[in-house]
């Protein structure tokens, strides 16, 4: 008898509705470039979407947008927002770049 059960999307669905997670991107039109950069080693990817306003995520962060950009610090990660980009530095020194492609 296995002790792993496959997941079942029933279950998936009911999850991502509990937890409502947000994300910074939104579906749809659009292409991103995202860039990771980690222990010297970068890498690089595109996918479809587009970020949301540089309001709406002040919003999900709880942070002020001044003059249409965001420099905060939330949880411990840099954040710094303008129109089109997003940067992320992780304590780590880890960073996440996110920008329209």
């Amino acid at each position: 008898m296995p002790c792993i059960d496959p997941p079942s999307p029933e279950k998936v669905r009911k999850l991502n509705e509990e937890l409502r997670e947000e994300s910074f991107i939104r579906e749809g039109k659009g292409r991103l470039k995202v860039t990771i950069e980690s222990s010297g080693e970068t890498l690089e990817t595109t996918m479809s979407g587009s970020l949301k306003s540089v309001g709406e995520i002040a919003k999900m962060l709880g942070v002020e947008a001044k003059g249409g950009k965001i420099e905060a610090v939330v949880d411990g990660v840099k954040v710094k927002m303008e129109r089109g980009k997003l940067e992320l530095e992780f304590e780590n020194g880890d960073r996440m770049r996110i920008e329209k492609a």
